[in-house]
């Protein structure tokens, strides 16, 4: 992991480190790879190891293209959110980007409506997600005998459809984001495999992508790639300072303060350049913030390893009521559910997938609670070295 994430930084990339290592090596570091949506980032790196995976992924995208096209005719317009559709203006080519699902936004009084015309384009709709609070429907799978080999670029592999309804959960994380509304009112036309259709702007782009981030930082489920795409956003745009002047002007202070989080993790992780709007956004971050990113800014990814809830501290950095960070910590302590796996809907025995996440989900849980209270006690003793 430590030899990947040396070899994509930005600032100061050591690539020696992945070739220093043996075979079992080299296969470990591509199965974190793999998970993690970094693999086709290392083509050029490892052009032996990734050429199947780059093949592949080359036959994906030509499917995402074509299911973007015939998404075009959904009922009623939408936005596309991530993947492909952004990857120009992240400073990403296609092909090094491995894509899993298709995210649309629909407002709320037309979201229903794309549903039930997926369904009946022979979608099916994951089961048991009903009651778990998200900023989207549950995700929609085509309907097709395929199962799970352990390949993730299998070019067989159906991408998923999310129907999103709202770009922020204020009343989940317990954290204002204002002005993510007027998101839908500033979108723009791009064409998408072939088809005319609506994205965010540039400036809303970003908000959104670090606002994805930060959801899935503060519930303790990173994806390394959402890191580093952020990260290649800003090493990108950091000398455009209009664009930079526009963001600050469309977006409040507290949105920007969401944002800033996530690009404190980026380039902590990536060592990316930062324009100075951005930076002088993370030196306003609340001191408790500050101080967790100077103890615990690995802890998301060293999680994949060792369990940890350390994002509990940033989350509650954030907050300024108590009854909000009590409502946070005591949810994100003491769970009262767990969502399915998505593979529970494709896999042959529902039951068994279900039961070994469960499993794995309660094993985290556990370890991790007994960590808790040491991490507190160290973002306490930063904040004090701190103030």
């Amino acid at each position: 992991m430590a030899a990947v994430l040396a070899a994509l930084h930005f600032r100061e990339p050591v690539v020696s480190r992945l070739g220093s290592l043996d075979a079992a090596g080299i296969r470990q570091a591509l199965d974190f790879c793999d998970r993690q949506g970094l693999t086709l980032l290392l083509r050029d790196i490892l052009p032996a190891e990734t050429a199947d995976a780059a093949r592949n992924n080359r036959r994906r995208l030509q499917v995402a293209a074509e299911t973007y096209r015939r998404l075009a005719s959904l009922p009623g317009e939408f936005i596309a959110l991530k993947g492909i559709t952004q990857c120009e203006l992240f400073g990403i080519r296609p092909e090094d980007r491995a894509q899993y699902d298709i995210d649309l936004y629909f407002p709320r009084d037309t979201v229903d409506a794309a549903r039930d015309a997926l369904l009946a384009r022979n979608y099916d709709s994951i089961a048991g997600m009903e009651k778990f609070p998200t900023d989207h429907l549950p995700g929609l799978f085509p309907h097709t005998k395929w199962r799970w080999r352990g390949d993730y670029f299998d070019p067989e592999m159906p991408l998923a459809i999310e129907l999103h309804f709202q770009f922020w959960n204020p009343q989940l994380e317990r954290l204002e984001a204002p002005g993510v509304e007027e998101f839908w009112k500033r979108r723009v036309r791009r064409t998408i495999g072939g088809a005319d259709i609506a994205v965010l702007c540039p400036q809303d782009a970003v908000a959104y992508a670090a606002l994805h981030l930060l959801k899935h930082v503060l519930h303790g489920n990173t994806k390394v790639f959402h890191v580093f795409e952020l990260a290649s956003f800003l090493e990108k745009h950091a000398g455009d300072n209009r664009f930079w002047f526009e963001w600050k002007r469309m977006h409040a202070a507290a949105l920007r303060r969401l944002q800033a989080a996530a690009f404190a993790l980026a380039e902590a992780w990536f060592g990316c350049a930062l324009a100075p709007a951005a930076r002088e956004e993370i030196e306003d971050l609340p001191e408790g913030t500050r101080a967790w990113f100077a103890e615990f800014a690995a802890s998301p990814v060293v999680q994949i390893f060792r369990p940890n809830k350390d994002e509990l501290w940033l989350h509650l950095s954030l907050l300024d009521r108590w009854p909000d960070q009590w409502s946070v910590a005591r949810r994100r302590l003491l769970p009262r559910n767990l969502p399915p796996p998505a593979r529970a809907t494709e896999s042959q025995s529902r039951q068994a997938v279900y039961a070994a996440w469960f499993a794995a989900r309660l094993r985290h849980h556990l370890y991790s609670l007994g960590t808790t209270v040491t991490s507190y006690w160290r973002w306490r003793r930063r904040c004090s070295i701190r103030a």
